[in-house]
């Protein structure tokens, strides 16, 4: 059975190819940034599938233009935005109202592609993202060792409603221990097609996960 749990991340794909990893899967992160869809074809995307997130991360387009984008997900049936926290409020602000409208979930997240911060830096970034108006708050650290992981994986001992991952080989573990941690999803590539280091292609990863809680 396909689990809802295991967020497929769709990049790099053509239209049909969404639409053919969508019917496999049961939860899909979107990266709208990573993709060339058409107006029409990105409604057809989030109007197909009750369980899709919505990113479009910085870079490609201006913050106007990704207002714009992540506005008609929404619209279309998103249930989930993602917004980064170094985005402003003022940016921010009007896409969470919207999001709120029309019940699709927010996830205020935070990166660090150059290390895993110390636990007391953590906390506060953690802090920082429910402040700002996360469901879900959802960080991503580089880890360069069992011991960055562990620390990663020991916010789940104080955080709900939170997803906290390690970028990288030694950030696996972070990816797969996440769910019987308590997060409400964790990521996977679809296809081998990785978005982040260290991502494991989504039928790995159900099998994986699948195996421990039966384990467990």
């Amino acid at each position: 059975m396909t689990r809802s749990d295991i967020c497929v991340v769709i990049a790099n794909s053509s239209f049909d190819g969404i639409i053919k990893v969508l019917d496999e899967v049961g939860m899909a992160e979107i990266r709208i940034d990573l993709l060339d869809l058409m107006p029409n074809q990105l409604e057809i995307v989030f109007s197909s599938h009750k369980n899709l997130i919505a990113t479009c991360r910085q870079g490609r387009y201006d913050n106007v233009q990704r207002a714009s984008i992540l506005s008609r997900a929404i619209e279309a049936g998103a249930a989930w935005v993602d917004l980064e926290i170094e985005t402003s409020p003022e940016w921010r602000k009007p896409l969470i109202d919207l999001a709120r409208s029309k019940r699709c979930k927010v996830i205020i997240s935070w990166h660090c592609f150059g290390k895993t911060p110390d636990e007391k830096e953590l906390f506060s970034v953690v802090d920082s993202l429910y402040e700002a108006g996360a469901d879900v708050a959802k960080i991503a650290c580089l880890s360069n060792s069992i011991t960055d992981s562990a620390r990663i994986l020991g916010l789940y001992s104080k955080y709900q409603r939170l997803v906290a991952l390690g970028m990288g080989e030694a950030g696996i573990i972070t990816r797969i221990a996440a769910l019987s941690l308590g997060a409400p999803f964790t990521f996977a590539s679809s296809e081998g097609n990785t978005t982040a280091p260290g991502q494991i292609d989504f039928k790995e990863m159900e099998k994986i996960v699948t195996l421990i809680e039966q384990l467990g």
